[in-house]
């Protein structure tokens, strides 16, 4: 009986702790996933300021960022969802009340690219208003 006892709390122990470093991994994601969007929409915003590309590229890759932000915002939402169940489970395992999840960063960052959402979708409208990189290059330069 008593080695059923401590294969329980081993197995306890175990789960703990891969659970811990769960929660450590998902922290990771969440604090790098905007860094890798952020830079996805700067490169799409250098390609259009940048190349000779006609109007119609340029609104479809902001577009693309457009989207591509927004769609970053619900997976920024869902992480932390996943991270605060992970959390309970901790918590459970340590004897401590479930708290209420704070999602203040997951917000600073939803706002942000929000609004970089909203002003890839105002450029892409009319690229030509924006960016002044002519259509066709130039040949001999």
């Amino acid at each position: 009986m008593s080695d059923d006892v401590a294969a329980e709390t081993r197995d306890q122990k175990v789960i703990y702790e891969q659970r811990c470093q769960d929660f450590r991994s998902l922290n990771g994601f969440l604090w790098q996933s905007p860094l890798i969007i952020m830079s996805l929409t700067g490169g799409l915003w250098f390609a259009v300021a940048s190349f000779a590309l006609s109007t119609s590229a340029r609104s479809m890759l902001l577009v693309f960022a457009c989207l591509a932000n927004l769609l970053m915002i619900g997976a920024l939402v869902r992480l932390r969802w996943v991270m605060q169940q992970v959390l309970e489970d901790i918590r459970d395992y340590d004897g401590k009340r479930r708290t209420k999840g704070d999602y203040t960063i997951v917000r600073i960052f939803s706002a942000m690219l929000f609004f970089t959402a909203i002003g890839s979708g105002i450029a892409a409208c009319n690229p030509a208003a924006y960016f002044t990189k002519a259509l066709t290059t130039e040949v001999g330069k």
